[in-house]
């Protein structure tokens, strides 16, 4: 696989108007939202993958230390240009060989989970970190909410290959980096290999194949309140999880 290092370095000092793109800036909220409802009232929150501090602002804003885990020097050099702010802890280096105590209250890898070399390797491994009773929650980008968006766009060739080869290549900034694409089946087993409990999964942006790109720009630029709660209704129903544009796993470490 090509690593994602060089193309997230190349993003890294526009990288918070990248998420300014409505669909992006859509299933951001939505995972937030279901996300801090897990959140434990108090405790330190691990963000593995953490690129320029997004998540972990709000993290912060709600109390939470947060340590970031980083390996991109791009986005290293940003975090110290512009820290997130007092109760941050930066820990450079790679989400699946950094070493941590297992006293967090949640550990994230919001998009930076489907880089890495083995993903059910790098969900134990995260796991780890997980005091008694904490959430580890996954965003990844969805196989079939792929397939479905290149069938709904006529390139039938290019989601039959996503389909039978699982994985997928992001290209910007001149560069090109390839990622696992991952279904609900994969991650919800490698959070149960995991000693994880209360497995759940949702999908992000279900309505983003059938209403496509140019359609989902215009509804979440006209109607924006009205289909985010038609998709909070949507990510409610774990059948729908891998029609989503997104999917987000979550699990708990069984308390003691």
């Amino acid at each position: 696989m090509r690593p994602s290092q060089p193309l997230y370095d190349a993003l890294a000092p526009g990288y918070e108007e990248h998420f300014a793109v409505p669909h992006r800036r859509a299933y951001d909220d939505l995972a937030w939202e279901r996300v801090a409802a897990l959140l434990p009232p108090d405790g330190p929150v691990v963000d593995a993958g953490c690129g320029v501090g997004r998540w972990a602002r709000r993290l912060l804003d709600l109390g939470h230390p947060v340590t970031g885990v980083e390996q991109a020097p791009g986005m290293v050099a940003e975090l110290r240009r512009r820290p997130p702010g007092p109760g941050f802890t930066l820990v450079e280096g790679s989400m699946t060989e950094v070493t941590l105590p297992a006293t967090a209250g949640a550990v994230l890898a919001m998009g930076s989970l489907q880089y890495t070399a083995d993903p059910e390797r790098a969900v134990a491994h995260l796991a780890g970190w997980l005091r008694p009773g904490g959430v580890l929650a996954v965003l990844v980008d969805s196989l079939m909410g792929l397939v479905l968006e290149l069938l709904g766009v006529g390139r039938h060739d290019e989601a039959l290959e996503r389909l039978a080869r699982r994985r997928g290549v992001w290209r910007s900034a001149g560069h090109a980096a390839d990622l696992h694409l991952l279904d609900r089946a994969r991650l919800e087993a490698a959070f149960a290999a995991a000693g994880l409990v209360g497995v759940r999964s949702a999908g992000l942006l279900v309505s983003a194949a059938p209403l496509g790109r140019a359609g989902l720009t215009g509804r979440l630029a006209t109607d924006r309140n009205a289909l985010l709660a038609v998709e909070r209704r949507l990510g409610d129903e774990p059948v729908l999880a891998d029609a989503g544009k997104q999917l987000l796993v979550t699990g708990r470490r069984p308390p003691t």
